[in-house]
């Protein structure tokens, strides 16, 4: 704490606050917090979000969303083996018994605000913006522009609790849309009865296994071809290039579609990752691009390439099929790969 000095009115380096947060805050053993997430788009809000969240000294987490007006409730519970997930309007309960499913599938605004200060410590120009008080707790405002206006994540102000180093308020602006996550209320020595982490469902409830929802299975490149329906391009294994796994997802839910994935290896390596599957009915209309998104040509087709942090990703139509690549090797550029996909040969399943 010495390198802010001893008086509120010190001055301090915003990166080594940003580092603290990041390196030095560590999960109360148990907590419980209140937040509010709103949208405002064009000065009008669009959207607001009330959170509760009770942790536990065992790594018990609940979790209750509900929009302002009371309605889209949820409630989340994950009691150390499962996590239930249970709408009551809908009257629907998702099941994921995978340890490393249910922690990936746990909101936190902690969680949230470490992936963003990961994110935006190097594409940023960060500043101090004083002191403050946020839910009763002293903090550090700091002010974030993106050093590229085309950037993904817009300006951001962040309020970082000054004993613990925890994200408490949040603000991003991109074009004339406003996000805001607040901590409302922190408590850090709560006492927590043990039925918060016990999920009574009512009688009739439909429960939904999302590991069965969305199935993976390993295949071939002709059960590929079958399943996709239509003859596909990919990469042939040459020049050191090699097919790792190839795997079809089925998809439900809204999506619901099949899906298959190939993992391609370098000399060795993992490479990247291509995604294959019938072209949306819609994906035809001009529903514009995302910040940080930018139009490129891949084997004289229109595309669009997004770079955000370590993740890149490339995507393109073709004759009816969707093309989605996930650039796993750091030195593969996108001008070596699009020189590579030159290369792509037509698979019939034949």
């Amino acid at each position: 704490m010495g390198l802010f000095g001893c008086s509120s009115g010190s001055p301090f380096l915003p990166e080594q606050v940003i580092n603290n947060a990041l390196e030095r805050a560590k999960e109360p053993a148990s907590y419980y917090l209140e937040a509010e997430m709103r949208t405002v788009e064009g000065g009008k809000e669009t959207e607001r979000i009330l959170l509760k969240e009770w942790v536990s000294e065992e790594g018990q987490r609940r979790t209750e969303t509900q929009y302002a007006d009371g309605s889209g409730k949820s409630i989340a519970v994950h009691d150390g083996a499962k996590l239930i997930s249970y709408q009551p309007e809908t009257n629907q309960a998702f099941l994921i018994e995978n340890a490393e499913l249910s922690e990936l599938n746990q909101m936190s605004p902690k969680h949230q605000a470490e992936q963003l200060l990961n994110m935006i410590r190097d594409t940023h120009e960060i500043t101090g913006g004083g002191e403050e008080k946020i839910a009763g707790r002293e903090a550090y405002r700091l002010n974030a522009k993106a050093k590229d206006k085309d950037s993904l994540i817009g300006d951001q102000e962040l309020w970082i609790d000054k004993e613990n180093w925890m994200v408490l308020k949040m603000v991003s602006a991109s074009g004339d849309v406003r996000s805001e996550m607040v901590l409302t209320k922190v408590d850090l020595n709560p006492a927590i009865p043990a039925e918060t982490f016990v999920l009574e469902l009512p009688e009739h409830v439909q429960i939904v296994d999302l590991e069965e929802m969305n199935r993976t299975t390993e295949v071939t490149l002709a059960e590929a071809a079958e399943n996709i329906g239509a003859a596909f391009l990919y990469f042939p294994e040459s020049g050191g290039l090699s097919i790792s796994r190839i795997e079809l997802a089925e998809l439900a839910g809204e999506l619901k579609r099949k899906e298959v994935n190939f993992d391609y290896q370098k000399d060795g390596l993992p490479s990247f990752t291509m995604t294959v599957f019938p072209s949306p009915e819609d994906s035809g209309e001009d529903i514009g691009r995302l910040p940080g998104e930018e139009a490129v040509t891949v084997r004289g087709q229109e595309g669009t390439y997004m770079e955000m942090g370590d993740f890149r990703s490339l995507v393109w139509q073709e004759n009816g099929l969707n093309y989605s690549i996930v650039f796993v090797d750091p030195n593969l550029t996108l001008e070596q790969f699009t020189a590579l996909a030159d290369s792509m040969a037509l698979y019939t399943g034949e």
